[in-house]
């Protein structure tokens, strides 16, 4: 315990170092390994290179002397020429057929028949090289004379014009896979050194490192402490009381904030139930008021018939009056016709006496007078059967005139209490209009004053959040001050130490 915070700073720097090797030694190892990759990289180039340019000597050198020979000649030529162990060559013609081969069965053959281990038709992807560029290489495994498993192998083929050959000759890259698998080897080799360089370094560092702050700790932390450490005692004790004071402030005020939120929230149910009684008073008002508004257009509408009512009477009454004008003119008329029926009747009675003397001359005007005696006779009787009716139709038309008036009589009375029911209901309109413009301000008084409300018990409420997080606030400070005061203790423990230390350094000096 006594050494433990100068343990803490120590192994704080120490761990500060180590993550600064690291960080140096993963840099320079990724450097080193993306160097060495690039240098295996051209390295097996360079490595394909010559054994690519090896086969082209070869097959230039073979095709020269091929050309200056008759074709069957360089064919046999060809076919028998051999170079190293177990070098030959072949040749395909731009048709992609096998003209020249070490195995005569293969001539004549299309080359899309040979396949190497992966099935793969290689000496067409070699034809086509060769069309496009004159020359052309590939890669493919084949079946090496004496080994138990196919190795890589790298054909190398070039055009010769004279005879439209393409003269081929391949080599196996064991000894180059050997060189680039040996060059690994050595970069990786490399890294392994590089690591563990970096970490000899890392190590001599962090013995340095640490050397030198314990040095500087003892000599320029532990005694600037021994001067605060009692600064941090008294400061922890006040913060400690002021911490208590503040907590108790907080409860009560937690508790003054809580019953002012329990009233506040009984307060606010109250004015919700107010509030919906309210609106259903307010929505009662409004059907009342859209009711009498009904009822004055339906009595509005009811007057407008009783009007075209009266008015349809009157011309009724004004009708009937001129009938019965009428019908007496007509009655005039048929009296006038009456008395010319018997003044009609009266000279064919005195035609007949002057046909009667007239003897046989005027027997026969006599007939003639007779039917106009009997003509005048039913003139007469129709005339007093026409009177007759006329006078029926006139008391009617008389009858018909009286109670016309008592209609309008009554009509008239109806308009009257029409109008003093629209006078009253329009006083009801205008009472109902203003009951619902004064419910409609008390449900929005009662709304805005919920609202207010509401906004009180959310202040309350944040206020209360506000206690609850101040008092974990004092919570945490009085911790973080009793991990203060428990830190001077161990501060004051380091210093006692590194006193007793420095005084027995003095002694043995």
């Amino acid at each position: 315990m006594n050494s433990s915070l100068k343990v803490k700073i120590i192994g704080l720097m120490a761990l500060f170092m180590c993550c600064l090797v690291a960080v140096l030694s993963y840099v320079s190892v990724s450097s080193t390994l993306q160097r060495g990759e690039v240098r295996l990289r051209n390295y097996q180039d360079m490595l394909y290179k010559q054994k690519t340019d090896s086969m082209k000597n070869l097959v230039e050198a073979i095709s020269s002397t091929a050309s200056l020979m008759p074709e069957e000649e360089a064919k046999q030529f060809v076919r028998n020429a051999r170079y190293d162990a177990d070098g030959y060559f072949l040749v395909i013609n731009t048709n992609g057929n096998m003209v020249v081969h070490i195995d005569q069965n293969l001539e004549m053959q299309p080359i899309s028949a040979i396949k190497d281990v992966n099935n793969s038709a290689f000496l067409n992807k070699l034809l086509e090289q060769c069309k496009e560029k004159g020359e052309g290489t590939v890669q493919y495994s084949w079946m090496k004379p004496g080994s138990s498993k196919p190795e890589s192998k790298m054909s190398y083929g070039k055009v010769i014009g004279k005879w439209n050959w393409i003269v081929v000759t391949g080599d196996y890259l064991e000894d180059v896979e050997a060189a680039v698998n040996e060059e690994k080897n050595h970069i990786q080799q490399e890294v392994w050194n590089t690591i563990e360089r970096y970490l000899l370094i890392s190590a001599l560092a962090l013995l340095i490192i640490i050397a030198i702050a314990g040095f500087f700790i003892n000599r320029y932390i532990t005694e600037p402490l021994a001067g605060a450490i009692t600064k941090v005692h008294n400061y922890a004790a006040k913060i400690n009381d002021t911490v208590t004071t503040q907590a108790s402030f907080s409860l009560e005020l937690s508790s003054s904030v809580s019953e002012i939120s329990a009233t506040m929230e009984e307060f606010s149910s109250s004015g919700v139930l107010i509030t919906n009684h309210s609106q259903g008073v307010a929505d009662s008002a409004a059907q009342t008021l859209q009711r009498t508004r009904q009822g004055v257009a339906e009595v509005d509408a009811l007057m407008e018939k009783m009007k075209e009512i009266y008015n349809d009477n009157q011309v009724n009454i004004q009708e009937i009056v001129a009938l019965g004008h009428k019908s007496k003119e007509i009655n005039k008329i048929m009296e006038f016709i009456n008395n010319i029926a018997s003044q009609t009747r009266l000279i064919a009675f005195n035609a007949a006496l002057e046909a009667a003397s007239a003897g046989e001359a005027g027997k026969r005007f006599g007939v003639v007078a007779l039917e106009i005696r009997r003509l005048a006779d039913s003139v007469m009787e129709s005339t007093k059967e026409i009177e007759t009716k006329i006078n029926e139709i006139v008391a009617a038309v008389s009858r018909q005139v009286v109670a016309s008036e008592k209609n309008t009589k009554g009509i008239e009375e109806g308009m009257s209490y029409s109008e003093r029911t629209v006078s009253i209901i329009y006083d009801i309109e205008n009472a109902a209009d203003q009951t619902t413009d004064a419910v409609r301000q008390i449900v929005l008084s009662i709304q805005q004053q919920q609202t207010a409300g509401e906004q009180v018990l959310t202040a309350l409420r944040q206020i209360k959040q506000g206690t609850n997080d101040n008092t974990a606030m004092i919570q945490q400070t009085k911790t973080i001050s009793k991990e203060l005061a428990n830190l001077a203790e161990e501060l004051e423990q380091v210093v006692e130490h590194g006193k007793k230390s420095a005084a027995a350094k003095q002694v043995d000096d």
